[in-house]
């Protein structure tokens, strides 16, 4: 069983928590729409830019009717005159370019700048106007913020010298506060813009990170899922290691008491049925485990071992004691060390040490039937020695098995952190040195 993936925090969550750590409190608002970044967007560019220029045109409108109606109830203006008609045209057809090209020209800053300047000429456009000095202030950039007030003061001081002078009326008076208050009027415009500006940057940089968060999701889920089948991997291989030595020991039986059957024609017939029944049991045993094992390597969750329990403590002193079955027990020798120090070894050493001295004891009864088997254990501060000698026979017949019973053991003990050495002694006898960290 592996533990589920944590589930993915709702991007609204994960957008308000990492923008507190900036100073920016983000509205439910503004959350929500960096919510729909992966979905379907509420406005589509034409319908978001139709309601900017006819917003834009409605809140100028207002402003222009009442800059016209001041100007109508003014004595000292000339509303007969034709410069008075004139920049009424002006003033119009400015205001409704301005406020047609509000919306398309949403991310062009020559756009924005021009529907600026037009915007100092035509009451109509003042929306447009605000529109327009608030998306560049959003691009947070102070020599264009100090381009924009330039232009409004610039623009408007000359506007109205130039109106003064075509409809031969007075200049507006105090003059210095009236460019005061276009210039904090423009800058306050700008402020709004730049926070705005901030705002949409941190919700784009939050998208960002959630996508790469949820792309890091992905990865680590496909990684738990590799994982997964890889060790599901190593399972059915263990469980074809762990198995190798039983089948392996009751075929070795099978083609020794087979052998003997063969070769020894003096045979009574009360042990040739034993020895029938022998062989028998054996093949029947081989044949449970390995379907075992077929049974194992087919489960998907590869743990399959059918009803064969792991071996353990208790198994590994019942191998010792009483040795392979159909075998005679080892002469087994303790130095410096109890059997109850065994313990001492965690569980998958202890089931190595099974295994290896299962696959050795085997060996021992398919190369060296009639010859013994001495097990030496000697403990140390850091380890544990074992070492398992016999003297090698040649069998009667030739001994069954697949010649990777001593790699599958060394292969076995480096698994666990141990070594392993065997090969023929001055002596004559076959020697297998085994050692174990505690």
């Amino acid at each position: 069983m592996t533990a589920p993936l944590p589930k993915a925090p709702h991007l609204v969550d994960e957008l308000a928590l990492d923008a507190a750590p900036h100073g920016v409190g983000l509205t439910e608002r503004d959350l929500r729409s960096a919510e729909s970044w992966g979905g379907s967007r509420r406005w589509r560019p034409w319908m978001r830019a139709v309601a900017v220029s006819l917003g834009s045109f409605l809140a100028g409108a207002v402003v222009f009717t009442l800059v016209l109606a001041v100007e109508i109830e003014d004595p000292a203006s000339d509303t007969e005159s034709g410069a008075f008609y004139g920049f009424l045209i002006v003033n119009v057809v400015g205001g409704l370019l301005a406020c047609i090209a509000i919306g398309p020209i949403r991310g062009s800053r020559a756009g924005n700048l021009w529907v600026v300047v037009i915007g100092m000429t035509s009451s109509l456009a003042v929306g447009a106007w605000l529109i327009a000095v608030m998306r560049l202030g959003a691009r947070r950039s102070l020599p264009l913020d100090a381009l924009v007030v330039a232009l409004v003061v610039g623009g408007g001081v000359l506007w109205d010298g130039f109106q003064s002078s075509v409809a031969g009326r007075a200049p507006i008076d105090a003059p210095l506060f009236y460019i005061i208050l276009v210039a904090l009027s423009t800058i306050i415009a700008l402020l709004f813009g730049r926070s705005r500006g901030t705002r949409a940057a941190l919700i784009t940089s939050l998208r960002a990170q959630a996508a790469s968060a949820e792309r890091e999701r992905a990865a680590l889920a496909q990684s738990r899922v590799s994982d997964l089948e890889r060790a599901r991997a190593e399972e059915r291989a263990a469980i074809a290691r762990d198995m190798h030595d039983s089948i392996s020991h009751d075929l070795a039986v099978v083609a020794t008491q087979a052998g003997a059957l063969a070769y020894r024609s003096d045979l009574s017939p009360e042990i040739v049925r034993e020895t029938a029944a022998t062989v028998r049991e054996s093949a029947a045993r081989a044949n449970t485990r390995l379907r075992e094992v077929l049974t194992g390597m087919r489960e998907p969750d590869g743990t399959g071992r059918g009803d064969a329990p792991l071996p353990d403590l208790r198994a590994l002193e019942s191998l010792l004691t009483e040795g392979a079955p159909h075998q005679n027990p080892p002469l087994v020798t303790w130095r410096d060390i109890e059997p109850g120090d065994l313990s001492r070894l965690s569980a998958e050493r202890i089931r190595a040490l099974h295994r290896t001295l299962s696959e050795l004891l085997v060996n021992a009864g398919k190369h060296a039937p009639e010859a013994g088997v001495h097990v030496v254990l000697a403990g140390g501060d850091a380890h544990l020695s074992v070492t398992v000698s016999n003297t090698f026979q040649p069998p009667a017949a030739p001994a069954l098995g697949t010649g990777y019973g001593l790699l599958g053991a060394r292969e076995r003990m480096h698994l666990v952190g141990g070594t392993f050495e065997a090969g023929p002694a001055e002596s004559g006898d076959f020697v297998v040195e085994v050692t174990l960290p505690w």
